[in-house]
């Protein structure tokens, strides 16, 4: 980026092999931006630019989700109320583009810091939450498609914690936080922080098929059974195998247990195996 660059960070992007910087943009009126990289030797070579939030952005932090094989960059969205904002994006050769842009906390938001939990198959964003007194705050995201849905925010530091960082134990299958505690002498703090799972009946024998629509908890549905083609999906990638996640949807990483679900065909459908 040839003008002022702000916030920047930086992931590898395991299915593409590419790594990706997101970053604000300062000659370019702040917006969040985000750019490809592919290394070669000992140089790197950059694709052109792409603009993930058309306002200023601050404390811009990103994370790669293996099982959607997507970027997830959260931050803080300065035209929005410094709300704290994630948006997902996809990786194509050089370029990137993205979906549209959620809000995970309704409130002054600062030092966002994101990692990938591949157990929980989740991303966990911890920040500083300016509507509850700067407490540092937990919140996790699950990508579906090109969109990302959160769950409750919790709290692991009530005092006014500042310049957070954030790294996933694959061992333990814990996150580790640290803050430092402006409320406590400025003392440097840790936090274990645990991503909620789900639970699921699903076992390695009993999947039978995926339904042909959304249905309401009760009703009766129509499943396309193993055989047919179910035509209902979207976002899928013709010729890449899918595997049913412990939620009911469909990634390209096995769960545990490991059930395969089909191979696509295109991109709204797949062969049920």
């Amino acid at each position: 980026n040839s003008g002022n660059a702000y916030y920047n960070s930086v992931v590898y992007h395991a299915n593409a092999q590419k790594f990706v910087i997101a970053y604000q943009d300062a000659g370019n009126s702040n917006y969040g931006t985000a750019i490809v990289g592919t290394v070669s030797g000992s140089s790197i070579s950059f694709g052109t630019k792409a603009v993930f939030e058309s306002a200023s952005t601050l404390y811009t932090s990103i994370a790669y989700d293996a099982n959607a094989q997507k970027v997830v960059i959260a931050y803080e969205d300065d035209d929005n109320g410094d709300y704290g904002t994630a948006v997902v994006g996809t990786v194509s050769g050089t370029s990137i583009s993205f979906g549209t842009p959620v809000v995970f906390e309704s409130a002054n938001t600062k030092y966002q810091a994101i990692a990938y939990d591949s157990n929980a198959q989740k991303v966990l964003i911890c920040y500083t939450d300016d509507g509850n007194g700067g407490a540092g705050t937990a919140i996790t995201g699950t990508v579906s498609g090109t969109s990302i849905s959160f769950g409750t925010p919790a709290v692991f530091e009530s005092g006014d914690a500042t310049y957070i960082a954030l790294a996933y134990d694959s061992s333990a299958q814990k996150f580790v936080t640290a803050c430092r505690d402006n409320d406590d002498s400025y003392k440097g703090k840790s936090a274990v922080v645990t991503a909620t799972t789900t639970s699921t009946n699903l076992t390695s024998e009993n999947y039978i098929g995926i339904s042909d629509a959304a249905y309401s908890d009760g009703a009766t549905a129509t499943v396309q059974i193993v055989g047919s083609v179910d035509d209902a999906q979207s976002s899928l990638t013709p010729g890449q195998q899918y595997f049913v996640q412990l939620d009911g949807s469909l990634g390209t990483t096995a769960a545990d247990p490991s059930v395969f679900a089909g191979t696509a065909v295109a991109a709204t459908k797949i062969i049920v195996k």
